[in-house]
């Protein structure tokens, strides 16, 4: 049975510390990434969103740190192991593909994006998460749909033609509240489980893609960011509704 739209979902306190991925400023120690492969089941393509009747899932672990297989048994290799925490402090939270006998299929938030791994039942929490978020690049919007609400539908700032924003479905790994909202991440951000496909570091990050407001509203409109999404400062305010898990596709 496949559950895209499940996440393993845990807390959804906003982390107020800086958020590893793009900026206004240029990247520090920006280095390319060649030569990367899947080291799991990869699926990295712009697939459609989930109805809003269909919510999705999402595991959150129940304690400790997470053992990912490359397949649903005890036997098969270990992939990684995940801290309950973030590099940002969030509760760890996958989402999820699949539900089998006594495994869960999830989207991992590493490299390369869309790898994928299975983690035994009985170590996570399996919850609904109803939001979603899609993006389109070319036509440079974003829709925010809550549950209850009419979906919000906001111009945005994409990445550049040197450092695109990458397709595919992602999801909400960090809530981020920045210390100053007159910098570069707004009102406020969401780290997703995706990352650059150009950019191995940014400032003191691994390239990990975000959407977050700004300080520059002059951008909005254009591709003109590292590869994170931008928002107006009136539409991030919004993404402080938005739990950990929730799914962001992001397409041409």
């Amino acid at each position: 049975m496949s559950m895209r739209g499940l996440v393993l979902a845990g807390a959804a306190l906003a982390a107020t510390v800086a958020l590893p991925a793009c900026g206004g400023e240029a990247p520090v120690g920006a280095a390319s990434v060649s030569g990367a492969t899947p080291t799991s089941v990869a699926a990295g393509g712009a697939a459609t969103p989930p109805p809003a009747a269909t919510p999705s899932r999402a595991v959150s672990l129940v304690d400790g740190p997470l053992t990912v297989r490359t397949g649903p048994a005890a036997s098969a290799a270990v992939l990684t192991r995940l801290p309950e925490r973030t590099r940002l402090g969030s509760q760890r939270v996958l989402l999820v593909r699949e539900v089998g006998d006594g495994w869960v299929q999830v989207d991992l938030p590493v490299r390369p994006n869309g790898s994928t791994g299975w983690v035994a039942a009985g170590e996570v929490r399996v919850e609904k998460v109803r939001p979603r978020i899609t993006v389109s690049l070319s036509g440079r919007r974003m829709t925010l749909v809550l549950p209850g609400q009419e979906p919000v539908t906001a111009q945005v700032a994409v990445g550049s033609s040197t450092d695109p924003t990458p397709t595919g479905t992602y999801y909400v790994t960090d809530r981020v509240r920045p210390d100053d909202p007159g910098e570069a991440y707004g009102a406020f951000a969401l780290g997703l489980s995706a990352h650059s496909d150009t950019l191995s570091e940014f400032g003191s990050g691994d390239g990990q893609i975000g959407i977050h407001g700004t300080n520059e509203p002059s951008s909005i409109g254009k591709a003109v960011s590292h590869g994170c999404v931008r928002v107006s400062d009136r539409i991030a305010a919004k993404l402080a509704a938005v739990p950990l898990g929730t799914p962001v596709t992001i397409a041409v």
